[in-house]
């Protein structure tokens, strides 16, 4: 027994208590997460910064059996599973099993919803909004969706075909990525365009903005190479 304060208190009450708060401690332990949040970091630089996350949440799968991805890492190297496909314009735009496009008609769609299939569809909106702008601005979405539909509709001028030669992300997060799309022109010069994709009712669509996104003449060495 241990007298305190004119109290007799029982020496088994002590070790009660220590134990109570050892068990809390240990509670505290377990519960505290670990690794960090689970945020999808952007990617950028001359490595292409590319900032690896791994999305363990669920991420909702693509339309037409698209599917989705537990790998939300962006690339930094090129695919290897990319067969590359010409059209009937000549322009030659990159397929994936797994990526996309599953879909062909009226326009290349049905992209898997990772950063792989992010890749892939903006791609293809580069080649898309030049080969058959009819049929691919009705997808477009974004605050200029309207502008640029009309805006690409009235310019009837035949586009160039270019050769797709690379690519850098920008950055990346399940609902929304920005790939800088690397183009050889004819001349043999570089230009790149930045393709805003959004994940919007089950598949990656342009997002247009306020602003057009400008062509930039560029250095090829800042970017992965990928090309036909």
């Amino acid at each position: 027994m241990e007298n305190k304060g004119g109290v007799t208190i029982p020496r088994w009450a002590f070790g009660l208590a220590a134990a109570v708060v050892a068990l809390l401690v240990v509670l505290v332990i377990v519960l505290i997460p670990r690794g960090g949040d689970n945020s999808n970091t952007s990617a950028s630089g001359g490595s292409n910064g590319a900032a690896q996350s791994k999305a363990t949440s669920t991420v909702a799968a693509g339309t037409c059996g698209a599917g989705t991805s537990d790998d939300q890492a962006v690339l930094d190297a090129a695919p290897k599973d990319t067969t590359w496909v010409t059209t009937d314009a000549g322009w030659t735009g990159p397929v994936s099993k797994t990526a996309g496009p599953k879909a062909n008609s009226p326009i290349r769609n049905c992209f898997e919803h990772s950063a792989e299939g992010a890749l892939y569809a903006a791609v293809w909106a580069t080649i898309e909004i030049n080969e058959a702008p009819e049929a691919y601005v009705q997808t477009v979405v974004g605050p200029g969706a309207d502008a640029f539909r009309e805006s690409r509709l009235k310019d009837t001028k035949t586009r160039t075909v270019v050769h797709v030669a690379g690519y850098r992300y920008v950055s990346y997060t399940p609902e929304r990525a920005t790939v800088r799309v690397l183009m050889q022109i004819p001349s043999g010069s570089y230009r790149s365009v930045d393709m805003v994709m959004e994940w919007h009712d089950g598949d990656w669509h342009y997002w247009a903005p306020t602003t057009p996104s400008a062509v930039n003449s560029v250095d090829p060495d800042e970017f992965i190479t990928w090309e036909a």
